[in-house]
């Protein structure tokens, strides 16, 4: 996955940079582990059409 803020790629988000929105372990968001930026998890549906186009 990549940034779009830092342009750094990571493969798992780091949980511990994360602000908090109320919800446990439930959030639909990742943060990066460079900049802290939160973005949405991408669906599994989109992550298996990407990769048949790979």
């Amino acid at each position: 996955m990549n940034c779009p803020l830092c342009g750094s790629e990571f493969e798992k988000a780091n949980e511990t940079k994360c602000t908090g929105c109320g919800k446990l372990h439930n959030c639909n968001k990742q943060c990066c582990p460079s900049c802290g930026y939160e973005l949405v998890k991408e669906a599994k549906i989109i992550q298996l059409i990407r990769s048949l186009f790979k």
